[in-house]
């Protein structure tokens, strides 16, 4: 007696395994997106811990901003020279497995537009950005010296419900928090 596969058996294993690779395959592509995706959640979040911490550290005014047409997070300010110096520093958000079309700003449609449960709401683009000037003590002020409070709003062009998240501002204290959009509760949650 011989052990072993016979050719047609080894063809039909093959062949299986196959097919299932080709209907798995979009969906691990489609998961490998969305965990890419949560990397742009962190990015924003970290960035403007790190000016927070750099107009602390200097004691100076550091502006986080937001560039919505090339998808971009500068820091400029303080030892980051004015906004376009070669020292400020530059995040590019698009190019790591996301096309800058699938980054949304806003939120979709669907999602409730009430402020977030700190009281901060949408920070609209101005000139197509956003731009939070932490002060020295690490608040965020408005042109009258008032607490300013600021939210950002994230989705995927493609998977909207699955990936919008949003990240505010309190400008009394400069406290950053990420709120994730949960489907259960129709809300976003920190």
């Amino acid at each position: 007696k011989q052990k072993g596969f016979s050719l047609p058996e080894l063809v039909v294993v093959l062949l299986v395994g196959a097919i299932i690779l080709v209907l798995a395959l979009p969906q691990i592509i489609s998961s490998r997106r969305l965990f890419r995706f949560s990397g742009l959640q962190r990015q924003v979040a970290t960035s403007l811990r790190e000016a927070r911490q750099e107009a602390m550290s200097q004691r100076a005014p550091v502006t986080f901003r937001f560039d919505n047409t090339n998808k971009r997070i500068v820091i400029y300010g303080g030892s980051f020279g004015a906004l376009g110096d070669p020292k400020n520093n530059l995040v590019e958000i698009a190019g790591t497995g996301m096309e800058p079309d699938e980054i949304k700003y806003g939120r979709p449609t669907g999602v409730p537009t009430a402020a977030l449960a700190d009281t901060t709401n949408q920070t609209n683009l101005t000139s197509n950005a956003v731009e939070i000037t932490f002060q020295s003590d690490g608040s965020v002020l408005d042109a009258s010296n008032n607490p300013q409070n600021n939210a950002m709003f994230f989705y995927h062009d493609k998977y909207r419900l699955d990936t919008a998240f949003a990240v505010s501002i309190l400008g009394a204290g400069g406290r950053i928090k990420v709120w994730r959009y949960s489907r259960g509760v129709n809300a976003y949650v920190e």
